[in-house]
């Protein structure tokens, strides 16, 4: 869910060294001064398993892919890469990036890309569902189930701005490279990472370095605030005398916790101009002001997990019946945006073979029926299982205000529920002088250890991201070999399976034939087996296809969103914005 804790993004003047003067030696501003509301993010690293569709949103500002797919689901080149050509006789695509510099000043290059696909990706005994994302480069199954060397993927870095892939037989070209569009596949710098930095090196300033239109400047944990700067070398000459030309906002200063000291938004602060551009809002301000809100879809949708080690949940028909029980509409009533989830994958998932939505028929009642869940549960033998259980989900209120709903619904079947809502967890990095507090999401804590078959929860609720547009991608991440969770290293027959424990040979297959199969039309019939397969099983709980909510100010201009649902800020602009510098 797009977060309700405030994050104020405040662009100001920037420090001296930003500065140009004018010819009578008076600094000239480098930019707008724009306050702006996004949510709560503690992890920058785009190869990480994230769950929050709220980080995805602030990477992408940080972050950038090969490509870019705009809002009408088309590819387009106008990312990292500059251009690219197909030799389908070698079964290869030729990328060649375009000049642009990583926030430390490093030109940004095609083996930056290589590791972060190759050894972080690809790397067996690290758990991401993106890694299907790159499954159509030669033999990156193979290297993910650990049959081959990650140096026998598909791809290197040819030349010193120039990628070379090469694409498995019977592959889609064009959806891989639409894959190569995803947050997911931004490059990583393997000179940044240390073996004493490699768990954090995405929540500090000076192991931070990022590609994308902006750069991380402070991070404070204490005071929850960071600040993002202009990226001066993206897409441009570290040289160039107009740095505003590519991004045009200057500076970020940024607070991510609703209510912190005297800060407390609402939608009085568009009008009154204490914030210019606002990412969600909170429940009260929602529907009253719903036509004043730019919504558009989001590739996540909002899940509840099931554990399926615990003995309760390996009753199919408790979990379907818990998922049948639930009134959707009711949670959109309260929530006011996203949709009613009638399925897992959402709407901006397209069909393989067109340009439509990928789910054209509704596979859950989204009004639901707590007397068919009773029903279904009567002839359920309860002996000797426990019907108490948690819910475990970040602590906001849109997700407490839906898991009130939920559980209310699931307490009328008989079971005893309690909802757990988990603050970020803090610690304590390096020690002396060089201590330093950071925090992580505690849900995105529990899918990380869960998907290397450590569950410590019952029922846990995550963003879950579709990654790409393509179905397979999204659908893989319940595959027992297809989840992107991969072997342990040091124990081939360890194979780990979604994070939540599903496990079915049917539905194995179902993916492994969509994989296999070449026709367009066909896999889509088989990925559509496989979505109804998955949501009969009810392994997961889906409960709204997300959307990304802003509120704007009058003025503000030049707002725009991509396919997966990020809205840019790189060209945002504002009237008057000089009366607003400090």
């Amino acid at each position: 869910m797009k977060r309700l804790l405030c994050l104020v993004l405040s662009l100001a003047l920037l420090a001296s060294s930003l500065l140009v003067f004018t010819a009578c030696g008076e600094p000239k501003d480098s930019g707008a001064e724009i306050s702006v509301y996004l949510g709560e993010v503690y992890d920058l690293d785009p190869t990480d398993y994230y769950v929050d569709s709220n980080a995805e949103q602030v990477m992408s500002l940080l972050f950038e892919p090969l490509f870019s797919v705009n809002k009408r689901g088309k590819l387009v080149c106008d990312a990292a890469a500059k251009k690219y050509k197909v030799d389908k006789k070698e079964r290869t695509i030729t990328i060649e990036l375009r000049e642009s510099y990583w926030s430390d000043s490093a030109l940004v290059k095609a083996e930056d890309f290589v590791y972060a696909w190759r050894e972080i990706l690809m790397k067996p005994n690290v758990a991401n569902p993106a890694a299907a994302l790159l499954y159509d480069i030669e033999n990156a199954y193979e290297i993910k189930n650990g049959n081959l060397s990650i140096y026998e993927l598909g791809v290197e870095a040819s030349e010193m701005l120039e990628i070379t892939i090469t694409y498995r037989e019977g592959a889609d070209y064009k959806q891989l490279l639409k894959n190569l569009a995803s947050l997911a596949t931004a490059p990583v710098r393997q000179d940044a990472i240390t073996p004493t930095n490699s768990g954090y090196w995405s929540k500090t300033v000076n192991t931070m370095h990022c590609n994308g239109p902006f750069m991380v400047s402070s991070i404070d944990y204490e005071e929850d605030s960071f600040t993002l700067v202009r990226n001066s070398g993206y897409h441009q000459p570290l040289t160039v005398k107009n740095d505003t030309k590519i991004v045009n906002p200057a500076k970020l200063l940024s607070t991510f916790t609703l209510g912190t000291g005297n800060t407390k938004l609402s939608y009085a602060s568009i009008e009154s101009k204490t914030v210019f551009y606002m990412c969600d809002m909170p429940l009260a301000d929602r529907a009253g002001n719903k036509k004043a809100a730019k919504a558009v879809d989001d590739l996540s949708t909002y899940t509840y997990v099931f554990n399926m080690d615990n003995p309760l949940f390996k009753i199919k028909e408790v979990r379907q019946a818990l998922s049948m029980a639930i009134d959707r509409n009711a949670i959109i009533e309260a929530i006011t945006f996203g949709t009613a989830a009638d399925g897992f994958l959402p709407n901006a998932v397209l069909d393989p073979a067109g340009k439509k939505s990928f789910s054209s028929q509704s596979l859950i009642s989204t009004s639901g029926s707590v007397v068919k869940a009773q029903e279904l549960l009567a002839g359920v033998d309860f002996t000797g299982i426990d019907k108490s259980f948690t819910i475990s989900i970040n602590n906001d209120e849109e997700s407490v205000k839906i898991a009130e709903l939920v559980s209310a619904v699931w307490k009328e079947l008989g079971f005893t529920v309690e909802v757990k809502p988990l603050d970020p967890i803090a610690k304590t990095i390096g020690k002396d002088e060089s201590a330093t507090n950071i925090k992580d999401s505690a849900v995105q804590v529990l899918a990380n250890r869960a998907s290397r078959g450590d569950r410590d929860f019952d029922v846990l609720a995550v963003d879950w991201q579709m990654y790409s547009t393509d179905p397979f991608v999204a659908l893989a991440a319940f595959a027992t070999e297809f989840s992107g969770c991969g072997r342990e290293l040091n124990d081939s027959d360890v194979v780990y399976g979604s994070f939540g424990g599903y496990k079915d040979a049917e539905y194995d297959k179902l993916i492994a034939s969509a994989f296999a199969e070449t026709d367009a039309k066909l896999r889509g019939e088989l990925l559509l087996k496989a979505e109804q397969m998955l949501v009969d099983s009810a392994c997961v709980v889906p409960l709204v296809f997300n959307q990304s909510v802003a509120f704007l100010s009058k003025d503000l201009s030049k707002l725009d969103y991509d396919g997966y649902g990020n809205f840019i800020l790189t060209d945002l602009k504002q009237k008057h914005y000089r009366d607003y510098l400090d």
